[in-house]
C-alpha cells in the first residue's frame, strides 16, 4: 500500500524539540550505524533498515519546503516538510527545524529527500509513555507524539490549529496500522482540513492499546486526548 501525500494533501510530522507534551518532553532519538543519513540538497538513499515501524526525524538547516520519501516495492510514503511565514520562526530550534513522522515499512526502504540546503534524517522505533487519557500534546510544525495507552470505548480529540494552512491528525496503532473511520475512507481523528481549526472530534476505539498521534500541520497546535464518560 503506497501513501503519497503531498501538502494540501499533506504528511508533516514531529516538531520534535520545541514539542510539549504533558507527560515529558520528547528527545531526540538515539541513532545507530545504519538508521541516521545525512546530506546536503537532493539524495537517494538505499538503506539497510528492518520492517518494522519507525518514528523519522528530519533536521533541516533552514524553513523552506522538504520533501522525503520512504519506498519498497510494496510500500511507501511521502512527507513534506513545511512551515508557515507566521509559524517558522517559533519552530526553530538550535539544530534548524526539526520534524519527524511516524511510519511502518518493509525492509531495506529508498529514502529521497528533495531539499534546498543541509538536512539530517533518523529512524528509531517510536517513544512510549506511561500514560492514558487525558494527554495534551502541543507543537509547532509537525508531529508524532509517542505511543500511549487507549482504552476500548468513545475517546474524544478536541484540536486546535493557528497559524496554519492545513491541519491532520492520524492516529496508528502500535503495529503501524492506521485508524480508519466506520466507512473505512478516511483516518480518524481529522483526515483533512483547509485553514485554522477548532473542534472536538469522538472516536470509537475498538481496542484498547498503545497508539500514537501523528500531527500534520505547518502552524501551531494541541490535541487534547480524554476517554468519554459511559
Amino acid at each position: 500500500m503506497r501513501k503519497n501525500l503531498t501538502f494540501p494533501a499533506l504528511l508533516l510530522a514531529l516538531a520534535l524539540v520545541g514539542l510539549v507534551i504533558t507527560a515529558g518532553c520528547v528527545g531526540t532519538p538515539t541513532t545507530t550505524p545504519g538508521t541516521s543519513f545525512s546530506g546536503t540538497g537532493n539524495a537517494s538513499i538505499a538503506t539497510e533498515l528492518p520492517a518494522g515501524v519507525y518514528t523519522l526525524t528530519i533536521t533541516q538547516a533552514n524553513a523552506n519546503i522538504t520533501d522525503v520519501s520512504v519506498d519498497t516495492k510494496d510500500l511507501g510514503i511521502s512527507i513534506q516538510g513545511r512551515y508557515t511565514d507566521a509559524a517558522a520562526a517559533s519552530a526553530k530550534t538550535a539544530d534548524g527545524w526539526v520534524w519527524t513522522y511516524a511510519l511502518v515499512t518493509d525492509g531495506k526502504p529508498i529514502l529521497t529527500i528533495n531539499a534546498t540546503g543541509a538536512w539530517k534524517a533518523d529512524f528509531a522505533f517510536p517513544q512510549q509513555i506511561n500514560g492514558i487519557p487525558p494527554q495534551t500534546f502541543t507543537g509547532v510544525g509537525n508531529a508524532a507524539t509517542p505511543f500511549f495507552m487507549i482504552n476500548k470505548g468513545n475517546v474524544s480529540f478536541a484540536i486546535k490549529a493557528a497559524n496554519n494552512t492545513d491541519v491532520e491528525v492520524h492516529l496508528m496503532d502500535y503495529d503501524g496500522n492506521p485508524v480508519m473511520d466506520k466507512t473505512n475512507t478516511f483516518e480518524e481523528p481529522l483526515a483533512y482540513h483547509r485553514g485554522t481549526y477548532n473542534d472536538t472530534i469522538i472516536v470509537p476505539i475498538t481496542k484498547s492499546g498503545n497508539y500514537l498521534l501523528n500531527v500534520i500541520c505547518d502552524g501551531e497546535w494541541s490535541v487534547i486526548v480524554s476517554e468519554e464518560q459511559a
